[in-house]
């Protein structure tokens, strides 16, 4: 293609032009590194506070399409952060390096207070911390092997990486989001996080109470979770 002039971008917005930027080699490296590079100017360059109404303010340009991958797990307490955070996120750093990922910006990171939702990934006592990390590529052109090739990076490397970073903190993204494994024994590990994260058997049997005829699931999440029960527990009737 040809270089960008300036009336080649006006109008677009900051999502738009990166994209166009990354759509150049988004997966090389190098120019990953530049782009995540102009994309930190940016954000510096328009640092501030504003107070608006939530609707007005919660929002954000994500950019065009993308692939995602969030995980969440505890991190201490609100009053005595036991480092779990910092650690992950300098273990995923190095070896983003070391591996050479093109990862493209951002990486976020938030933090919560517990959820009383036992199938939350961050459900736990009232005063524990979690903290939620996003990884993502985005897919910034229409050409075929392109994306194919981003997809794979994505869901194979990257996305790997991640969840043996978070493997020994029980990391997990949420069970409504999951990705349908590359193999086997990914299936298997996948499965034995959930049991030991989650108390799957109370929810199959809500599930087999209000969903007896699995409406609501998908074939991953059965072979995640297990099969509803289909109501057929004795004793248990729903709530009216």
């Amino acid at each position: 293609g040809k270089a960008f002039q300036p009336e080649d971008v006006k109008g677009m917005g900051f999502g738009e032009i990166r994209d166009a930027l990354l759509a150049f080699d988004p997966l090389s490296v190098d120019h990953v590194k530049r782009c995540n590079q102009v994309e930190a100017e940016f954000w510096k360059g328009n640092e501030g506070y504003r107070t608006k109404p939530s609707d007005q303010l919660l929002q954000f340009d994500c950019g065009g399409q993308q692939w995602v991958f969030e995980v969440c797990f505890p991190t201490g307490t609100q009053s005595e952060n036991n480092n779990n955070d910092m650690a992950f996120m300098e273990d995923l750093l190095k070896k983003i390096e070391e591996q050479n990922i093109p990862a493209h910006s951002p990486i976020e990171q938030r933090w919560s207070a517990s959820s009383s939702s036992p199938m939350s990934p961050a459900h736990g006592l009232p005063d524990e911390l979690f903290t939620w990390v996003g990884i993502i590529n985005y897919l910034p052109s229409d050409d075929a092997k392109q994306r194919e090739a981003i997809t794979k990076l994505f869901t194979e490397d990257y996305c790997d990486l991640v969840r043996q970073i978070g493997t020994p903190l029980k990391a997990v993204s949420h069970w409504a989001k999951l990705e349908k494994p590359k193999s086997v024994w990914k299936a298997v590990e996948l499965k034995s996080l959930y049991l030991d994260r989650f108390p799957v058997a109370e929810f199959n049997v809500a599930r087999g109470l209000y969903d007896p005829k699995n409406i609501l699931s998908t074939p991953l999440l059965n072979l995640v979770l297990g099969p509803n029960l289909g109501g057929r527990v004795l004793g248990w009737k729903p709530t009216p």
